[in-house]
């Protein structure tokens, strides 16, 4: 078509036309500038399909990502629940005096070994190249702002395990219970609600000692009754931030499925 004008302008050149000469010279540009712009069109609509397609994969992960993490949130947010039970549990006998046996005693106080952190997947897929394919704004808004919250829930988290691993594990072993609290702990199906594949769970080969201290003097422990009460204000906190978190899970997992087509 191009080559077409160019030999028409030629012969309007050889003839003395000049105003027609310069109006297919005009049409000459403007086909070109056409040409272009249409390239370009095209171009962008390859380049947006392409952001498109990789937009749904990583909808599609983090939708499989935030699934698992819900769980596992509800899992650890259950297990503090059971801590907050029991220890509160344990302070009302503790308050009233009340004298139990000692497999009841220790049956209470094994939710205390267990120590819930929560741990969000992460296969990479949030970074910030790929948050800015997506074009949700509220769902880029809610997975940068999980990400960068998670971060000081951990560090609240961290709190419950140092008083975990420094002082309830070396308290019980003060008291001499440790061998039979753990043996409550795995008879105790609710304290294993962590175990992802049930079928694993094999009988405990351990018994309780025979050596025990009075179960009078374990319920007049004052240490104990601190580490009580820490357990269950440090793990109500813990569960508050925790069902915030899920809430904004939920949110975003509706969300993401607004977008995947």
């Amino acid at each position: 078509m191009i080559k077409f004008f160019r030999n028409i302008r030629k012969n309007l050149l050889k003839e003395g036309k000049t105003t027609r000469y310069f109006k297919y010279a005009i049409g000459e540009i403007v086909l070109v500038v056409i040409g272009i712009l249409i390239a370009l069109s095209i171009n962008n609509w390859n380049e947006e399909r392409k952001a498109r397609a990789i937009e749904q994969k990583i909808l599609v992960e983090l939708q499989i990502q935030f699934k698992d993490n819900l769980v596992q949130l509800e899992n650890k947010i259950y297990q503090r629940k059971i801590i907050i039970k029991n220890s509160n549990r344990a302070l009302e006998l503790m308050d009233n005096k009340t004298i139990v046996a000692m497999d009841t005693l220790t049956t209470i106080l094994s939710p205390l070994i267990l120590c819930p952190t929560f741990d969000p997947v992460d296969n990479e897929i949030m970074t910030a190249e790929n948050l800015q394919l997506i074009q949700n704004d509220s769902l880029r808004y809610y997975l940068t702002t999980f990400s960068s919250g998670i971060v000081d829930f951990k560090d609240q988290e961290s709190e419950w395990v140092d008083i975990y691993r420094n002082i309830i594990i070396e308290h019980f072993i003060d008291l001499g219970i440790t061998r039979n609290i753990n043996v409550s702990f795995f008879l105790r199906p609710e304290n294993l609600s962590y175990v992802v594949d049930k079928t694993l769970i094999e009988d405990i080969q351990m018994t309780g000692s025979k050596n025990l201290p009075a179960v009078e003097e374990i319920l007049a422990d004052k240490k104990l009754k601190g580490i009580l009460a820490n357990a269950v204000g440090l793990n109500i906190s813990l569960n508050w931030d925790s069902e915030g978190y899920r809430k904004n899970i939920i949110t975003i997992l509706e969300l993401i499925e607004n977008e995947i087509e």
